[in-house]
């Protein structure tokens, strides 16, 4: 019984967790880009490399909400920079 109900809990643990990457990503590209693009995007950006792809995009999308400039790269993590990389790269693809 323990099992059973551990082994639930962790399902729908995972469950939870990729739909919420995919829709902060989705949420975070569509500030910029259209659905469709981001669906794009979002389907060329691998699983292992989307909690950075996000965090870059905050980061992109702060920066241009706030001062009306775009990003500068120095003032990335290196995991932001990372993650942009990846989404520009998908981008790319997606044009």
């Amino acid at each position: 019984m323990r099992i059973t109900v551990l082994a639930s809990a962790i399902t729908l643990a995972m469950g939870l967790s990729m739909p919420a990457w995919a829709d902060d990503l989705m949420r975070e590209c569509m500030v910029t880009a259209s659905q469709k693009t981001c669906e794009c995007i979002s389907a060329r950006i691998p699983a292992n490399e989307r909690e950075n792809a996000i965090l870059g995009l905050r980061k992109s999308n702060q920066s241009v909400s706030v001062t009306g400039n775009l990003l500068n790269p120095s003032n990335l993590s290196p995991q932001e920079m990372q993650g942009l990389n990846t989404v520009v790269a998908a981008q790319a693809y997606c044009m």
